[in-house]
């Protein structure tokens, strides 16, 4: 990770936020991958800042979504300065052994920490923004915490061989389990077009929040997706990753770094195409699937959809009714 020097002018707080940044996309990653990968509720440990006994499945779970909400606070800081947030990534790993990725995840805690508490401002520099940045750090500190608990209580009770799902040969050849694949992807970047957006429309609160509402139930149906896979057989995959000799999952780019549209109407004519072919991938997968609690959580998720579909194509037609909306 790159690290920062002074922090004098724009340009410098830019470089560190987008570096900030940067990682804070990968890690909103890698936690939940690596918590989609172990089973829920069968690794417990008391946790040091809560003082409770608490899943690490969820508990890594939730430390993702914290570093989502990290990337979505910097992107919007670098856009309201006039800078242009990064949606790259750094690297993302998967390791076969649970405790190896939470060795992993500590390890990337305690890197980002330095980042953002090495960082040396000059005397009055940006003081909102430093003050931003260490309240960050400090929610690192905490995570780091917590997965150095989780990682000492896995190895005492035993569980330090424990393994990441994997997918069955049978679940690989079953068109529903590589449809539903597809469908995450889709879901994904879905998910990450529509932050992008947030982002781009900070300063319009009614269509960053109808924006970012679509956006979280798309993170749900990704996270309802996972479990649907693990049912099936099947783990969540990396996009673009490749697999070394010791069986090590690595990926410089699970999600895409680009995203169509750069204002209001074009941003909202990308998304309707978008759902649709969603909807109708849902739709497929839905005829392959007999009744029961499979099929009925894939029904929801198309519901939902639909309702993004409706509301989107009505922002549209709203957002062209209006001369000089930007």
């Amino acid at each position: 990770m790159e690290k920062s020097g002074k922090i004098q002018t724009e340009s410098d707080v830019h470089q560190l936020l987008n570096t900030a940044l940067e990682h804070e996309w990968a890690v909103s990653f890698e936690y939940t991958i690596h918590a989609y990968s172990m089973p829920k509720a069968k690794f417990f440990y008391e946790d040091p800042i809560m003082n409770l006994r608490t899943d690490v499945r969820a508990q890594t779970i939730q430390i993702g979504i914290d570093e989502m909400y990290h990337a979505l606070q910097l992107g919007i800081i670098i856009t309201q300065m006039g800078g242009v947030p990064s949606f790259r990534t750094d690297e993302i790993v998967r390791y076969p052994r649970l405790v190896d990725n939470l060795k992993r995840d500590k390890m990337t805690e305690d890197m980002v920490t330095e980042l953002y508490q090495s960082a040396q401002w000059a005397e009055g520099a940006f003081p909102k923004i430093q003050n931003m940045v260490l309240n960050i750090s400090y929610d690192e500190v905490r995570h780091s915490q917590q997965f150095e608990v989780m990682i000492r209580t896995m190895e005492k009770e035993g569980a330090s061989e424990a393994r990441c799902f994997e997918e069955s040969p049978e679940a690989a050849a079953r068109e529903e389990v590589q449809l539903l694949h597809d469908i995450m992807r889709m879901e994904n970047e879905l998910m990450h077009r529509y932050l992008r957006y947030v982002i781009l429309f900070s300063e319009h609160q009614d269509l960053s929040q109808r924006l970012f509402k679509n956006s979280i139930d798309h993170m749900r149906h990704w996270d309802k997706n996972s479990g649907l896979l693990i049912k099936l057989g099947s783990v969540i995959r990396i996009e673009n990753a490749v697999r070394d000799e010791a069986g090590a999952e690595k990926s410089t780019s699970p999600m895409p770094s680009v995203y169509p549209g750069h204002d209001r109407i074009s941003a909202l004519e990308t998304l309707i195409p978008a759902e649709k072919e969603l909807i109708s991938a849902y739709e497929k997968l839905l005829r392959l699937l007999p009744p029961g609690e499979i099929r009925d959580q894939v029904n929801l998720h198309l519901g939902l959809n639909k309702e993004h579909l409706f509301t989107q194509e009505w922002l549209l037609k709203n957002a062209r009714k209006i001369k000089g909306l930007g």
